[in-house]
């Protein structure tokens, strides 16, 4: 079977932990034999297996399933200028021009 991101990284978070197949399946209630399908991607555990395993490696299921890059893609903070940037530019003339009257309207009352 191919390697899947969540097949991968509960292989990796097991082996970090020092953990063995046995010891994690004993920790879930399940026989060694699924755990290791899970491993292998030959089964897809369901979702209390899934939200258990989270627990238990002390990760969130969106790592567990989108593995570390996706995860860290998805909570990057992009900076407010940048945002605020990219908004702009995609209005028309007109509502820029607006934009900026309402900024020359919000500094004159913050000096007052």
């Amino acid at each position: 079977m191919k390697q899947t991101i969540f097949s991968a990284t509960i292989r990796s978070l097991r082996k970090k932990s020092g953990y063995t197949q046995e010891e994690v399946s004993n920790k879930l209630n399940i026989q060694r034999q699924t755990y290791c399908n899970y491993e292998n991607a030959c089964r897809t555990p369901p979702l209390e297996i899934i939200v258990a395993l989270a627990k238990l490696y002390q990760v969130s299921v969106d790592y567990l399933v989108l593995g570390a890059e996706a995860v860290s893609s998805k909570t990057k903070k992009i900076p407010l200028k940048d945002k605020l940037f990219d908004e702009f530019n995609s209005l028309s003339k007109s509502a820029q021009k607006e934009v900026f009257d309402f900024i020359r309207f919000k500094k004159l009352l913050q000096s007052k």
